[in-house]
């Protein structure tokens, strides 16, 4: 009985380290992240990054000269930073999922505002062409 403590005990702690460390890692990469999409995006006034489960990233922008956009400039964005993302969190990554949510609220703090456009992040596509 003791030992199958001790075993269930190694496996919570190994789980929890490494699930600590992915957060910090992807901690790291999403301000390189934030500050790439500044750098090369500066109409861009607010960023918000969000990865969920490892799989899904999103990305929300407050903007207004991307939300006066059309849509095939926002897909171009968002197809620069899937790619953008790709080479930040690795090939190994485990990214499935994104979208970029654009608000022509500058100062947004919502991960999805209502009034947003979204676009779709192609991972598939951009590992293709990697």
């Amino acid at each position: 009985m003791k030992s199958l403590s001790k075993i269930i005990l190694s496996v919570l702690f190994v789980t929890l380290i490494v699930s600590c460390a992915t957060s910090e890692g992807n901690m790291k990469v999403m301000t390189q992240m934030k500050d790439s999409i500044s750098a090369n995006y500066p109409t861009v006034a607010s960023i918000i990054i969000n990865v969920q489960n490892n799989d899904n990233l999103v990305i929300a922008l407050g903007s207004e000269d991307l939300y006066g956009a059309d849509e095939m400039k926002r897909q171009q964005i968002a197809n620069d930073l899937a790619s953008m993302a790709l080479r930040l969190f690795g090939k190994d990554s485990k990214l499935e999922h994104g979208k970029i949510i654009v608000t022509q609220n500058e100062t947004n703090q919502e991960a999805e505002p209502r009034d947003g456009l979204v676009s779709q992040m192609d991972f598939l596509s951009v590992r293709k062409a990697q």
